[in-house]
C-alpha cells in the first residue's frame, strides 16, 4: 500500500475531537446465516483495508493540527466470540460504542464476529468505526464489500485477489460544488442565527455527567407488508417514506408528552452530498460526506398524521432549495470550534442537539446472498452520550423490509421510556396506513 497522508478537514477535525472526548462511534451490525471462517473473513478485511485510503490511514499529531498517515498502520483488527445467546450482539455493539480508537497507529476501524457455529448457524458481525472516516452509506457498502471479498476467496482457488483502489480524497469542504453554494446566506446566517425555539422538548428525564452516560440501542422491523402498505399511502399522501417516519417519530415524542400540549419538537435529518461534490463522490466510496439539517415543529392535539407527514416534506424540499445542508459545512464558524467549545456543548442541555435525529439511507440495492452466506437484517447506529440528539433513528429499506435502529442515552431517557417511543413509531405507522386520518389525540 502506498503512503498516504493528509490534514484532517475542518469536519474532521470537530468530529476526531469529539471522538477523543467520548463520542462519534459508530456501529454497523450484520445478522449473516451460514458458517463464517474467521481466517477467510480477516482476509476479505485485508482486501477492503488496500481498496480504501480512510481504512488505511491512524491519525497522528503534529506541530499544525492532526494528520491522516498511513505509513505503519496496523492491520483491520478482528475479534471472534463465540455466541451463546440469540440477542448477545446488543450488548456487545454497545460496548463498542464505547470503546474509543486509541492511536498507536491502529486504524479507524475493527471488526468483531459473534461466531454462531456452536448454536444455530447465524452469526453477527459487527463494525465499528471512528465517525470521521464514515457516514450511514460507507459503513452499509463496507459490509457488502466485506461479503463479497470473503465469497470471491471462498471461490478463487487460492487465486491472489487484488481489489480496485479508491482515490484518496480531500476534505468534504474541500471538494463540495462551490458554484451552487449561497455565499450571502452563510454570511446572513452567522450574522443572524436562526431564533431557538423556546421550551423544545428534548425528553431529558435526567440528567448526568458526559461520562456517566451510555448510548443504548434498540431495533425493529417492518416486515414487507407493512413496508409497502407505507409505501403506497405515502404516494397517496403526497408524502415520502422519510416525511411519514419523521411524522410518526413526532407522534411517539407527542403521545409521550401528551399533556403539556402545545409540544415544540426539533428534528434534524442527515443529507448525503455526494452528487453536490466536484468530482461527485460515487456511493461506495468510504469516507464521510453528509450534513445534518434541522427543523422546528408544534404538536397539537388535532394535529393529523399525513397533514404532519407533508408538513416535514415540504420543510425538507426547502432546505434543499435554500441549499442549507451545503452552506452549513462550508461556514466559517466551524474553523473556530475546539475542544473547550465541545465540552461545553457536551455539558449544554445534557449536549442534546435536537429532539430527534433521523438518518435515512433509503432502499439498498444489496444482494442477499454471497457464496453461502445468507445477509439477513442489517441495522446501523451512531453514539449519542457525548452530543447528540435525545432519541436518534437509523433506517434502511432491504428485501422489502424496513429495519429500524433506535439510539438513546441512558439515564437521560430510562429504558421503560425509549421502549414506550419505540413502539409507538411501529404503531404510529401501523396506524397510519390503515386509518383514514390519525389525529394525535386519537392514538393517546
Amino acid at each position: 500500500m502506498e503512503n498516504l497522508s493528509r490534514k484532517l478537514g475542518t469536519i474532521e477535525n470537530i468530529f476526531n475531537i469529539i471522538h477523543d472526548l467520548g463520542g462519534m462511534i459508530c456501529i454497523c451490525v450484520a445478522q449473516i446465516e451460514g458458517l463464517i471462517q474467521p481466517g477467510i473473513l480477516q482476509q476479505a478485511l485485508n482486501l477492503l483495508q488496500k481498496r480504501h485510503p480512510l481504512l488505511q490511514v491512524h491519525i497522528v499529531d503534529l506541530e499544525d493540527g492532526r494528520y491522516f498517515q498511513s505509513e505503519g498502520t496496523k492491520e483491520i483488527p478482528l475479534k471472534v466470540i463465540k455466541k451463546y445467546q440469540s440477542d448477545r450482539w446488543f450488548k456487545v455493539a454497545e460496548e463498542e460504542l464505547h470503546e474509543k480508537f486509541t492511536r498507536n497507529n491502529n486504524p479507524l476501524c475493527r471488526v468483531t464476529l459473534l461466531d454462531g457455529s456452536e448454536t444455530n448457524n447465524v452469526n453477527e458481525i459487527i463494525a465499528t468505526f471512528d465517525h470521521t472516516i464514515v457516514d450511514g452509506t460507507s459503513v452499509i457498502n463496507f459490509i457488502q464489500e466485506l461479503l463479497s471479498y470473503y465469497a470471491q476467496i471462498l471461490d478463487s482457488n487460492n487465486t491472489i485477489l487484488e481489489p480496485i483502489k479508491m482515490q484518496f480524497l480531500s476534505p468534504l469542504e474541500e471538494i463540495v460544488d462551490r458554484s451552487i453554494i449561497d455565499t450571502n446566506k452563510i454570511q446572513d446566517t452567522q450574522k443572524n442565527p436562526a431564533p431557538k425555539l423556546p421550551n423544545l422538548e428534548l425528553l431529558i428525564e435526567q440528567e448526568a455527567d458526559p461520562i456517566d452516560r451510555r448510548t443504548r440501542i434498540l431495533t425493529r422491523i417492518l416486515n414487507p407488508e407493512i413496508t409497502l402498505a407505507l409505501m403506497n399511502r405515502c404516494k397517496q399522501e403526497q408524502a415520502t417514506v422519510h416525511s411519514a417516519l419523521s411524522a410518526a417519530m413526532l407522534f411517539a415524542v407527542g403521545k409521550n408528552t401528551f399533556t403539556n400540549t402545545p409540544i415544540k419538537v426539533s428534528c434534524a435529518f442527515s443529507v448525503n452530498l455526494r452528487k453536490y461534490c466536484l468530482p461527485k463522490v460515487e456511493a461506495e466510496q468510504i469516507g464521510c460526506f453528509v450534513s445534518h439539517v434541522k427543523q422546528n415543529y408544534v404538536l397539537e392535539e388535532n394535529s393529523d398524521f399525513w397533514n404532519l407527514a407533508r408538513e416535514c416534506k415540504s420543510k425538507i424540499l426547502q432546505s434543499i432549495r435554500l441549499r442549507t445542508h451545503i452552506n452549513s459545512v462550508c461556514s466559517q464558524e466551524l474553523k473556530y470550534i475546539n475542544k473547550s467549545i465541545l465540552i461545553q456543548e457536551s455539558k449544554n442541555q445534557m449536549g442534546r442537539k435536537n429532539t430527534l435525529d433521523i438518518s435515512n439511507v433509503g432502499e439498498l440495492n444489496l444482494e442477499a446472498q454471497y457464496g453461502q452466506l445468507k445477509l439477513k437484517e442489517l441495522y446501523f447506529a451512531g453514539g449519542q452520550h457525548c452530543v447528540g440528539s435525545s432519541v436518534w433513528l437509523g433506517v434502511l429499506i432491504f428485501q422489502q423490509q424496513i429495519f429500524f435502529t433506535f439510539a438513546y442515552v441512558t439515564p437521560l431517557l430510562s429504558e421503560k421510556t425509549a421502549q414506550f417511543l419505540t413502539d409507538s413509531v411501529v404503531d404510529n405507522i401501523e396506524k397510519a396506513c390503515s386509518s383514514k386520518s390519525l389525529s394525535l389525540s386519537s392514538i393517546v
